[in-house]
């Protein structure tokens, strides 16, 4: 038999070690050659993306902009048709002196805000020559030449722009404004005047002054030497801030939006929706270019470091690999010494493939075996320990058993039926996406994290963390947040989180005390995150007296005493912190009441029979003014079925409730009603009782309550000028009746609402 003479290769050919740093510097270089061409590919596109870049920023303050001028044109509408305002208007005579500090007091309010930016708005009446601000009133013309007066905007300019009909609404150019008084003279500001005023009326106007400064600082997202420019409609400058001292002079060919290159500017330009204003930022082509060089710079820094640290760590990691791995080649012949020839140049790799692929492949095999069973036998734990089912599994120890402390997150998934149905879907399909899109974000952060679905409308999931991980779970939640509010068109959620919890025996506590957190939500459509359990105010909302005014009311069909009643208690739940279930519990009473009680009068709910059923309009009432406008289409609807079944028409019973209504401060007595309606004041009464199931008295003294209360409430009068007022004229029986009434003195009334 010949022999075999081994040839022996080069010292290092064979060996792992320069292999691997061979390897490591191929790939180094591989990767700097990556970033190279795709630092030259992608830089011809960074002079687009700048210009994105600079056309985001100024759409971003276009819109802020637009948002606030719209925010500041309703608030002077708003300003314009208030009562006060009215008052003042309509009585050109002679001013209300508690009227002008009521609104001087609204001024003040709207101003304490700098939210809108305004320094001040100002009450002018040019007939008049008569001005108002938040700091008192007087002449006009003092007022636009000594506290505001301005070059661009003389004392003259103002009644001159009221005299206009055309226009209602304008901003206009900025310019600086100054105080010149006989004591002293200082700049006040740069603001940019806003008018409002009727087109029909030339009598009054209100103007603001628009801080066009803090605007601009609040507003804008610009490079340092970029240049901004407000122009309106006609093309004249209204703001700008800039350095150039020549006018600005856009393309006649510019649309409502774009940009242009001109000179050594870049040009982008918006029109407003709101104001027609545009909107013009002016980028030096000298900064995009600095902007590359700084580019090149860096990236050229960047590969140079790259390539320093990448080549050192491969030495040291080439090393620290080699080193360990001839124990375990050692290790491994151990196990069996007739192991088969290597068939690659690599030695080692052959010995370690060999010995470990068939062992690798069954481990996998069996590993992924029991993690399936063990993630569906935990899912059938927990859900047993949810439903409170007793079961005995024997010897299966699973994480439920173990002391690993664990989060429980609740899910409670609130579905508008309409948006359901126009989307062909039940909602278990729907709870089910909504699970496995739950599931799929918690699984890439916790790992052992368990996610289902334990009713059709409740979602569970179970985090194995401790306090140090609330971090991450609750910026994970903040991202779960945000994609279930673009889907709150239909479904409302409400997300509770329990606090860590020790005792895995403690599971059932922990999800009784995680379904009260749900159970806290407020009023609102928005997701809402509850963590902290508070003290909810107790169920007690309708008092007894007003239980017997509804009730008295709603038997006679008179919604304008009904509805308001139901609107204010509405109103006081949502004041004393009441939770969205103790809300819609109050509502689902409220509607039981309605329905009691109008049988009771053999006034059957009829109209209820072709509509649909209340219970499930109330399932879809998310925020108060979706229960207030339930109600009042509810209680609309009963009074006027009553009224229709009624008599078409009761000039008798028309006329003694328009009168009290009208005159409940003068002395009203059937006898006096009687002799206007030329009947006899008994037939008044028994006729006033058989059509409204209320007494006269009892009508009159209901009326007056309901007025007394509104004075207390929304007035600084006294108490006794309340009693004269409301038809009382001593303080006592005021007292007494209103204590009957409402439950209250009219002092602890007062002190209750404030």
């Amino acid at each position: 038999m010949q022999s075999t003479t081994y040839v022996p290769r080069k010292k290092y050919s064979g060996s792992l070690f320069y292999r691997l740093l061979l390897s490591f510097i191929i790939i180094i270089l591989l990767l700097v050659s990556f970033n190279v061409a795709s630092f030259t590919f992608f830089r011809s596109s960074i002079r687009e993306e700048i210009i994105k870049n600079s056309s985001s920023n100024l759409e971003t303050t276009v819109a802020s902009y637009e948002k606030n001028i719209a925010l500041i044109k309703s608030l002077m509408v708003s300003l314009y048709f208030n009562t006060h305002t009215e008052a003042l208007k309509n009585n050109p005579q002679q001013f209300d002196f508690y009227i002008l500090s009521q609104v001087q007091r609204e001024l003040q309010n709207v101003l304490a805000s700098n939210q809108l930016y305004l320094y001040n708005i100002i009450y002018f009446f040019p007939k008049r020559d008569f001005a108002l601000d938040k700091d008192g009133s007087r002449e006009a013309h003092m007022m636009f030449s000594k506290f505001y007066t301005s070059a661009l905007y003389p004392d003259s300019f103002w009644p001159a722009e009221v005299a206009k009909p055309a226009q209602s609404f304008r901003v206009y150019p900025s310019a600086a404004f100054q105080e010149a008084t006989s004591f002293s003279s200082r700049t006040i500001g740069t603001f940019n005047p806003v008018m409002f005023k009727s087109a029909a009326l030339d009598s009054f106007a209100i103007f603001a002054l628009l801080d066009s400064a803090q605007m601009f600082e609040a507003f804008s997202h610009f490079q340092r030497d970029a240049d901004f420019y407000i122009l309106d409609e006609n093309g004249s400058e209204t703001f700008a801030a800039t350095s150039r001292t020549e006018p600005l002079k856009l393309k006649a060919t510019t649309t409502n939006s774009g940009y242009y290159w001109e000179g050594t500017n870049y040009y982008f330009y918006k029109k407003g929706a709101e104001t027609g204003s545009t909107y013009v930022l002016i980028v030096p082509l000298a900064t995009i270019t600095e902007q590359f060089f700084k580019l090149n710079v860096f990236m050229i820094t960047l590969i140079v470091l790259s390539i320093i640290i990448g080549v050192g760590i491969s030495i040291l990691f080439a090393k620290r690999f080699n080193n360990p791995l001839s124990a375990i080649i050692g290790s491994i012949q151990q196990m069996d010494r007739h192991s088969t020839p290597y068939v690659t140049p690599i030695r080692e790799f052959n010995v370690i493939s060999q010995k470990l692929h068939d062992l690798f492949l069954t481990n996998e095999t069996i590993n992924r075996d029991l993690i399936t069973k063990n993630s569906l036998l935990k899912h059938y734990a927990y859900l047993n320990k949810v439903k409170m089912i007793h079961t005995d599994i024997e010897g299966a120890k699973i994480s439920i058993d173990s002391d690993r402390p664990y989060v429980i997150v609740l899910y409670q998934l609130m579905y508008i039926d309409s948006q359901l149905a126009d989307m062909d879907m039940d909602p278990n399909r729907a709870s089910y996406y909504i699970k496995e899109f739950v599931h799929s974000q918690f699984i890439q952060t916790f790992k052992d994290s368990l996610t289902f679905q334990i009713e059709k409308d409740q979602i569970l999931t179970i985090l194995f963390i401790d306090d140090s991980e609330r971090e991450a779970l609750d910026a994970l939640l903040l991202d779960i947040k945000k994609i279930f509010e673009l889907d709150a068109s239909y479904c409302t959620v409400t997300i509770a989180v329990s606090p860590v919890y020790d005792n895995a025996f403690a599971f059932n506590t922990a999800f009784e005390y995680t379904l009260q957190l749900a159970r806290q939500r407020k009023l609102g459509e928005d997701v809402q995150i509850i963590r902290e359990k508070e003290n909810l105010p107790p169920d007690l909302w309708l008092t007894p007296a007003n239980m017997k005014e509804f009730t008295a009311n709603l038997t006679s069909g008179n919604a304008a005493i009904t509805i308001p009643i139901i609107t204010k208690t509405l109103e006081l739940a949502v004041k004393r912190g009441a939770s969205y279930a103790q809300i819609a519990e109050l509502a689902k009473e409220i509607v039981n009441l309605i329905i009691k009680t109008l049988y009771a009068s053999h006034n059957p709910m009829s109209l209820l029979d072709e509509q649909r059923n209340p219970a499930d309009s109330l399932r879809n009432c998310r925020t108060l003014a979706q229960f207030q406008q339930f109600f009042e289409e509810l209680l609309t609807q009963s009074a006027a079925g009553i009224r229709q079944k009624k008599e078409a028409t009761d000039y008798i019973t028309s006329f003694v409730t328009s009168y009290v209504n009208d005159h409940f401060g003068s002395d009203l007595s059937l006898d006096l009603l009687a002799d206007k309606l030329n009947i006899t004041g008994a037939y008044l009464s028994t006729y006033f009782k058989e059509k409204t199931d209320t007494n006269f008295s009892d009508y009159v003294n209901t009326v007056r309550m309901n007025k007394a209360m509104e004075l207390l409430k929304k007035t600084d009068l006294k108490i006794q000028d309340v009693a004269s007022l409301v038809g009382y004229y001593t303080i006592a029986s005021f007292n007494r009746m209103f204590k009957k009434h409402t439950g209250l003195t009219p002092s602890e009334f007062r002190r209750a609402q404030l």
